[in-house]
């Protein structure tokens, strides 16, 4: 393996990754329930987005922080009611960089630092590792299966933005009938 590795030479620099920025804040927020991290969320304007990247992609390369939170900036269609699905905002400032705890099925959340989105790399860390340190004390692991019967007995639904289900007749849309079994094969008779 390690011969073939050598072929594909890494591009960039491993200490400053991309920062990732998800699809909408209610993805960001409902996939840092499931995964168990905490969100970075970035509330400013974009052209003061660049720069708090930069400083951002020096943070999440760290071996402390690799891994173990996930960043969102806002600026996307249907980001600028995120406050109403979160608590604990200081302030309405309009530029802020927020770490955010999930709720249990990621509808909601909760603020546990929030810092000034001109917070130099150390604080940023320093503020993420404290407010880790406090959520991994009190988040229980969760059970996949409880967690999901759980959230179907409370009727909880996240509605993503792709459609649910397969388009199994080539004509470009979804089929929402349910899938067939065959005798014999998985869930067969």
């Amino acid at each position: 393996m390690e011969k073939v590795a050598k072929r594909y030479t890494p591009k960039g620099d491993p200490k400053s990754p991309v920062v990732q920025n998800f699809h909408s804040f209610r993805q960001a927020l409902n996939v840092a329930s499931g995964d168990q991290r905490l969100l970075l969320f970035v509330s400013a304007p974009e052209g003061n987005q660049e720069e708090i990247q930069k400083t951002l992609s020096s943070v999440m390369g760290d071996r402390k922080i690799v891994g173990r939170f996930h960043a969102d900036f806002i600026g996307k269609k249907g980001d600028e009611n995120w406050q109403e699905a979160v608590s604990g905002v200081r302030s309405t400032a309009n530029s802020a960089i927020f770490v955010i705890q999930s709720g249990t099925f990621g509808q909601k959340g909760t603020v546990l630092k929030q810092l000034s989105v001109d917070a130099d790399a150390e604080e940023i860390k320093a503020a993420l590792l404290s407010a880790n340190e406090s959520f991994a004390k009190k988040e229980k692991r969760k059970v996949y299966s409880t967690h999901v019967a759980d959230g179907r007995r409370k009727q909880i639904y996240f509605e993503g933005g792709v459609e649910y289900g397969e388009d199994r007749d080539g004509d470009g849309k979804i089929d929402h009938r349910g899938g067939g079994r065959r005798p014999g094969g998985p869930g067969g008779r």
